[in-house]
């Protein structure tokens, strides 16, 4: 029911109420007459409680419309009644909860404000840094688009070319290259047009018409708008640097080709990757076949050990000065010095080495020569000196021996002074062979009975102390002409080094003659105690013995001998089962043989 129907309802009633009350009472007069006041009252009061009920829902619509109003959005008025007022707090509390929404919304309207803000407050920052890493970049920057006009530049673009911004709109972007490179740099961006970006080296012609070397890296920056960009380094210095570099490179790899010396380089595995020409000639390699090759081969058996232990220290150092032996690829023999340089990369890792060998072969010949004239003018010297003292002492003793001593003991000291004096004489003489020139007497001899007369001379002494003597001859070796004396000696000189290597043991001494092409080959083998491989390179020189009472004259004098008949005289050595001594001569031809004057220096 609506509320003007309950109160015109409710005041139409009291009216009935109130007649009939009145009616009744005149009828029957049953009431006093104060009773006619009171009947007023009660029913305004009534009439008072009635309004009080009706006008409740109104005042508690009233005071939850404030309460909303407040921002209390989630209050309930929680009037049930069906007329005008309960409607009107229905619709109060839908507005409250639409109101709520609203505010709601609002509220992260305005955080989507702040935040948006906030986006476009960095976004101008960040435009501002770009901006300014455009501006001030140390390259030059081109914007264009896809048909190659400028929409843009930075500032060192202008400083690099001499042209402003708005000259710079006005060219299209590769006719700022010169005519030789338009046609590199559209092939360029063809492919930038296929992968998205292109870095290429190019030439630039400036405002004023000079040129300079540019590196460009261009890339697609806005794909629907057609726009891209490119980077451009000025890289003249760079290049004339490279040019530089490259003259260099080109001057050196020419001192390299055509220097006397011999140049190699290897990699951190020792392995040869580069020879100059001087070095393919000198060791007789192709090419190919010495790249690749590990540097160890080229070096002989004693500088290889020698160069192993000084490989960490060289490591240290980082250069290396010092004599080696290389070996050809014909075995023949080279000394040289030898300087290396270790190459290492950026982090210190080691790539290799750089050498430069210079052969000193013949100035070691000649130093070699000029030590031993010195040598042998010392020599003879002091043979002659002590040769004349020496006959003085020899001949005295000689007197006092033909005297016959009564006392028997003077007389053995006398008879062992006359021996040393033997012995002395003997030393004295090597000294002269060794320091004087002589003429040899030669003649044609089968060498094998040359060696059979020496061996009859020692034979009974080696077979006393158990060392056996095994003939190993040709039935009919070829005929060699020679000084047969000095050949004896030479053949003497080598039995008595493989006796003497064998004194404290049962041994066996093997000589062997054979033919090696247009030489006559003579081994005398022994099974002795070796040649230690330190002492291997040291035993021709003169007065170089390891014995302890030796004069190291022996070797060096065999050796002058077999180089003055045109042979040669080869040690092979293994320490601790023995030694082969190896003489070559040369075969004897009448239509080509000449005497040969004997001269150990």
């Amino acid at each position: 029911m609506k509320l003007t129907n309950k109160i015109a309802t409710t005041f139409f009633l009291m009216g009935i109420f109130y007649t009939g009350i009145m009616l009744w009472s005149v009828r029957t007069k049953l009431f006093p007459p104060l009773f006619y006041f009171i009947i007023p009252i009660i029913t305004g009061f009534i009439g008072y409680l009635l309004t009080i009920i009706f006008l409740k829902s109104i005042h508690k619509l009233n005071e939850g419309s404030k309460i909303i109003y407040s921002g209390n959005y989630e209050y309930q008025l929680n009037i049930d009644s069906k007329d005008e007022i309960g409607q009107i707090a229905k619709t109060v509390e839908n507005m409250a909860d639409d109101l709520k929404q609203t505010h709601e919304l609002m509220y992260q309207s305005k955080e989507e404000i702040e935040n948006l803000k906030e986006i476009k407050l960095k976004l101008q920052e960040r435009e501002e840094y770009y901006r300014r890493l455009f501006e001030y970049s140390n390259d030059a920057v081109f914007i264009y688009d896809f048909d190659g006009y400028i929409i843009d530049v930075n500032k060192k673009a202008s400083i690099m070319l001499g042209y402003t911004k708005e000259e710079f709109c006005q060219i299209p972007f590769l006719e700022l290259q010169t005519e030789e490179e338009l046609t590199k740099s559209k092939a360029a961006f063809r492919t930038s047009s296929n992968t998205g970006s292109v870095r290429f080296d190019s030439v630039f012609q400036k405002k004023d018409g000079s040129p300079i070397h540019v590196e460009i890296s261009s890339s697609i920056v806005d794909l629907k708008k057609g726009i891209m960009q490119s980077i451009v380094s000025n890289i003249t210095e760079r290049k004339e640097i490279e040019q530089s570099l490259r003259e260099s490179e080109e001057k050196f790899r020419t001192f390299m080709e055509t220097a006397n010396d011999l140049m190699y380089m290897t990699d951190a595995n020792g392995n040869i990757t580069y020879v100059n020409k001087a070095m393919l000639n000198t060791l007789g390699y192709l090419k190919e076949e010495i790249i690749g090759m590990p540097f160890y081969e080229i070096l002989c058996k004693e500088s290889l050990e020698d160069s192993k232990k000084k490989r960490q220290e060289f490591l240290q150092m980082n250069i290396d000065t010092h004599e080696l032996i290389w070996e050809t690829k014909t075995r023949k023999k080279i000394t040289g010095e030898m300087k290396t340089v270790a190459i290492y990369d950026d982090d210190g890792h080691f790539e290799g080495m750089r050498g430069i060998f210079r052969d000193i072969t013949e100035r070691k010949k000649i130093e070699e020569s000029q030590r031993l004239t010195q040598l042998g003018k010392l020599a003879a010297d002091m043979a002659h000196e002590v040769k004349n003292q020496l006959m003085v002492i020899a001949t005295r003793t000689k007197i006092c021996l033909m005297r016959k001593p009564s006392d028997q003991e003077i007389e053995k000291d006398i008879q062992i002074i006359a021996n040393q004096c033997e012995q002395v004489n003997s030393i004295v003489n090597r000294l002269l062979t060794f320091s004087k020139p002589s003429k040899g007497d030669f003649k044609e001899v089968d060498i094998n009975d040359t060696i059979d007369f020496v061996v009859n001379l020692v034979e009974k002494q080696f077979s006393h102390n158990n060392v056996q003597i095994v003939k190993n001859y040709l039935s009919s070796p070829p005929i060699v002409k020679v000084d047969e004396k000095q050949m004896q000696e030479v053949f003497l000189n080598l039995l008595r080094n493989a006796f003497d290597a064998m004194t404290d043991q049962k041994g066996l001494i093997t000589i062997s003659t054979l033919k090696e092409n247009e030489h006559l080959q003579i081994d005398i083998a022994d099974t002795g105690i070796g040649i230690p491989e330190s002492s291997m390179k040291n035993i021709f020189h003169p007065f170089f013995t390891t014995k302890e009472h030796g004069t190291g004259l022996g070797l060096s004098v065999c050796y002058g001998i077999i180089k003055a008949h045109n042979g040669d005289l080869k040690y092979t050595s293994t320490p601790g089962k023995g030694t082969i001594a190896s003489v070559s001569l040369p075969i004897y031809h009448q239509d080509n043989m000449q005497s040969a004057a004997v001269h150990h220096n």
